[in-house]
């Protein structure tokens, strides 16, 4: 799988994850933060995001919050391992953080 520039905020350099890499640095205790091209709306209407903010709570369960133009939004999801893999899009994203 190829490599992503992300930019670590804290640290304040660049780096070259993949996806695994990415979710082996959430279990470890950061945050990633993604950055998607366009908005995007789930299939309610209800809520309107074009940042997830992606965060582990154990090595098999993650929590994705989200926002709206820099805004944190009151709303998040939980997923687990398998859930994952088909919602985390790190290669759609316009740009992806660390913090």
């Amino acid at each position: 799988m190829e490599k992503l520039k992300v930019y670590d905020t804290v640290n304040k350099n660049t780096v070259e994850l993949d996806e695994k890499g990415l979710i082996d640095i959430m279990v470890a205790g950061r945050q990633v933060d993604v950055f998607l091209k366009e908005n995007t709306t789930d299939p309610d209407g209800y809520m309107t995001w074009n940042i997830e903010h992606w965060t582990a709570i154990s090595d098999k369960r993650f929590v994705r919050y989200y926002s709206l133009n820099e805004r944190l939004l009151s709303e998040y999801t939980g997923h687990n391992i398998y859930d994952l893999y088909d919602e985390f899009k790190p290669y759609d994203a316009i740009k992806v953080e660390l913090s």
